[in-house]
């Protein structure tokens, strides 16, 4: 069964994470960059995320797992080596209706991390709904080429010209021509730049003030 892709915004929001493993830090960058507000629960935690916690990007709170660490959170993950804490984080998470990941466990997911390409306000996420990540992360890998860090720059610029244009005095069909030939012109020349683009946007700025 395919899952929806949902995206959400995270940002200030309770994101739980039960586990303090190489598996649970890597779940805590992937929301540290959404603006997630993280929490760690755990007895004993690796160095990075004892890292993230000095540089007060996260919460630790060094215990075991009781039902009671779940409330009011987000989303919760569940990222130990016991399947038998695992288990018990899903069930709970289920009961309150709260949306819950355990790691590795695609029948005990009630949503799933897509592979994920993130270039300033784009984000792209790739999934195979659990069925086969290796491809996920093959395709992210394809990705990233075709969409370089560069690109986020890129992206603002875009961003930047649609406010622009959605303020001048064009009718609502010349916003929307505007609109869809600057990335027609900017991608037939076949160098996708920020000066590229900045070339491009020019000629459309002195479109826009006429």
């Amino acid at each position: 069964m395919a899952m929806f892709p949902m995206y959400v915004d995270l940002k200030g929001k309770r994101c739980l994470i039960v586990g303090g493993g190489a598996i649970a830090y890597r779940k805590a960058e992937i929301l540290l960059r959404f603006e997630a507000d993280i929490i760690i629960i755990a007895p004993e935690t690796c160095s990075s995320l004892v890292e993230l916690e000095k540089q007060d990007k996260l919460k630790i709170i060094r215990s075991t797992y009781t039902k009671n660490d779940i409330n009011e959170a987000y989303l919760v993950v569940a990222a130990t080596s016991s399947m038998e804490t695992n288990e018990r984080v899903y069930e709970d998470a289920v009961n309150m209706n709260i949306p819950v990941n355990v790691v590795d466990d695609p029948e005990k997911c009630t949503f799933i991390f897509p592979s994920i390409v993130k270039r300033g306000p784009l984000t792209i996420g790739i999934s195979t709904s659990g069925v086969y990540p290796a491809l996920s992360k093959k395709i992210r890998k394809i990705t990233e080429e075709i969409f370089p860090e560069d690109f986020s720059e890129i992206v603002e610029m875009l961003a930047g010209f649609r406010s622009r244009v959605r303020k001048s005095c064009l009718t609502q069909p010349e916003k929307e021509h505007e609109l869809r030939n600057v990335l027609e012109e900017f991608y037939s020349k076949g160098e996708i730049t920020p000066l590229a683009l900045n070339e491009v946007l020019q000629r459309h700025e002195e479109k826009i003030r006429a």
